[in-house]
C-alpha cells in the first residue's frame, strides 16, 4: 500500500510571469509538488 502513496499524479500548476499567466501540466509526486509550491506556484482547480 505504501507504493500507492509515492505514485505521480497528474497536477495543473499556474503563477503569474511579468503580468502574464503560465500554466504548468504535469506529473508531480507530494514532495515535487510541495517545492513547487514554495516557488510560487498554484493549483488550478
Amino acid at each position: 500500500m505504501a507504493k500507492n502513496k509515492r505514485q505521480r499524479k497528474w497536477m495543473l500548476l499556474f503563477r503569474k510571469e511579468e503580468g502574464q499567466a503560465v500554466y504548468l501540466y504535469e506529473r508531480l509526486q507530494k514532495h515535487d509538488l510541495k517545492r513547487r509550491l514554495k516557488d510560487g506556484w498554484r493549483i488550478w482547480y
